[in-house]
């Protein structure tokens, strides 16, 4: 077989699947079949559909990034990645976020009312007022409101996390494509560890925010709705649980902030270490030639170590919050019931059987996924400021270079050319100008990294008459590649021309 003959891949069934097929995800059970019948291989994937394929995503990506980029210097404002990202995906997310909303406030809290309905038909205290008729009532109602919980629920999960796996495929054409038009001044002060680390790490974050991040006011606003219906159930006891819920609030954002912090401290350390790495491998034939093993060996050690200690903060940090979801609703179920007995009041299995539902719903909604959310949240703004603060690096640009030539009569001084790839070579004249061109460089200024202090080329002034040859000369590190350079435009000037 031709290796390079590209081999065509199934359709997406996706594509054409109805909303039955949608709603169940029965439009996978083929690629299960072929699993049944022999090993899955790359050929038996189905073919991405349009609106996930990087070339359309990170196109669209890019031009709204331009665009951003020519308002915000029009209105003297700083570009903004998150503005193009809302512009682009927003919609599709609110859509499904609405979505959330209903099942979360709507239906899952419905479901008590549901529940303390059907507990009631089987109250001794109560039968003589309750028929078959109501307990069918409230048994189909809580059947249904569960079946279109698990479908919509599902649903709207899965399209959140497909948006995501889109802001990421666009992100990642649009560094890719950065990246290979950076400037030589841009690529001095961005090292490929970063690179590697903004295509393999920070983009990875927009999997899984976009699920989570509905549930930062999906929780506040559930645990409003819910603190109505418990106060129809044991009144003023319900201030208890739900302070209990709220005061860990303020500690859940403080320690969502510090995550951030410590993201922002990770970060540099990983591309620190991943170019060290690259810069091994790249020179491990010199390292093994030397016997350097062990000394390079510390340096790598030494590079992780700091990057351990900042990631064991961390996580620390998130396993604090994560160890909510073993206490926090539980010491709320118990100051509920117990304020309420201490009132005076009598407790009913009905009563404790909504009151743990209600605490169970705010158990996923404020317990597991809003502290998830924070922390989600911090780091994918992290990454995001850091994907953005690469994109907003200097770019290779088509200059227009004024050429100067000797022969006045063919060619005006004065008049400029852009010097392009010569594809007709029947035109001779053209290049029989090319060899009276002159070069003439006026106290031109340079340097690789803008934030060192230094220049490379520190007020250059030099003039090349046409059919001249000059030798440049100097001792290693004067910056004789670097005038060469800035000659063909690939070093950025600072300060003044060269013509």
């Amino acid at each position: 077989m031709d290796a390079g003959v590209k081999e065509e891949r199934p359709p997406n069934p996706r594509a054409g699947a109805n909303i039955f097929k949608i709603l169940t995800f029965s439009w996978t059970l083929g690629i299960f079949k072929t699993g049944r019948k022999k090993a899955l291989e790359v050929n038996d994937l189905y073919t991405a559909l349009d609106d996930y394929k990087s070339s359309l995503l990170g196109d669209e990506l890019e031009k709204k990034w331009k665009f951003e980029v020519t308002e915000a210097k029009n209105k003297n404002r700083d570009p903004s990645l998150i503005r193009v990202l809302i512009k682009m995906f927003g919609a599709k997310i609110f859509y499904y976020g609405l979505i959330q909303i209903f099942i979360e406030v709507i239906l899952r809290m419905s479901q008590p009312i549901l529940i303390g309905g059907l507990i009631s038909y089987f109250n001794s205290n109560e039968s003589n007022t309750n028929n078959k008729g109501h307990a069918y009532f409230y048994a189909s109602g809580l059947l249904l409101t569960i079946l279109i919980n698990i479908f919509l629920f599902h649903l709207s999960l899965n399209e959140l996390i497909y948006c995501g796996m889109q802001m990421r495929v666009a992100c990642c054409s649009v560094i890719f494509k950065k990246a290979l038009r950076l400037s030589n001044t841009s690529i001095g002060e961005t090292n490929i560890g970063k690179i590697v680390n903004l295509l393999s790490n920070d983009v990875n974050r927009f999997d899984i925010v976009i699920a989570y991040m509905h549930f930062l006011w999906i929780g506040p606003l559930g645990t409003i709705v819910a603190t109505y219906f418990l106060w129809q159930q044991i009144g003023v006891s319900t201030l208890f649980g739900i302070a209990v819920l709220i005061m860990f609030i303020p500690l859940q954002g403080w320690l969502g902030k510090k995550i951030s912090e410590f993201r922002l401290k990770i970060a540099p350390r990983t591309d620190d270490r991943v170019k060290l790495m690259n810069e091994i491998i790249s020179g491990i034939q010199v390292i093994k030639m030397y016997t350097w093993e062990k000394p390079f060996a510390y340096l790598v050690q030494q590079s992780r170590k700091l990057e351990i200690d900042q990631i064991k903060s961390a996580t620390h940090i998130k396993a604090t919050i994560q160890s909510f979801i073993i206490f926090h609703t539980r010491i709320a179920i118990f100051s509920s019931i117990l304020s309420y007995v201490l009132l005076g009041n009598y407790i009913t299995s009905q009563k404790v059987f909504i009151l743990v539902a209600y605490y169970n719903i705010l158990l996923t909604t404020m317990t597991v996924f809003f502290p998830q959310a924070i922390v989600l949240v911090a780091e994918v703004i992290v990454s995001i400021n850091r994907i953005q603060e690469f994109l907003l690096n200097n770019e290779k640009q088509p200059e227009t270079l004024s050429i100067k030539t000797g022969n006045t009569d063919n060619i005006n001084s004065s008049e400029t050319l852009e010097l392009d790839f010569i594809d007709n070579t029947d035109d001779k004249n053209q290049i029989d100008q090319l060899d009276n061109f002159s070069i003439d460089i006026t106290n031109a200024s340079a340097k690789w990294i803008h934030s060192q202090p230094d220049n490379t080329l520190n007020n250059i002034n030099l003039t090349v008459k046409p059919g001249q040859l000059v030798a440049i000369i100097g001792a290693v590190g004067a910056g004789k590649s670097s005038l060469i350079q800035a000659i063909l435009r690939e070093l950025e000037l600072s300060e003044g021309k060269i013509s």
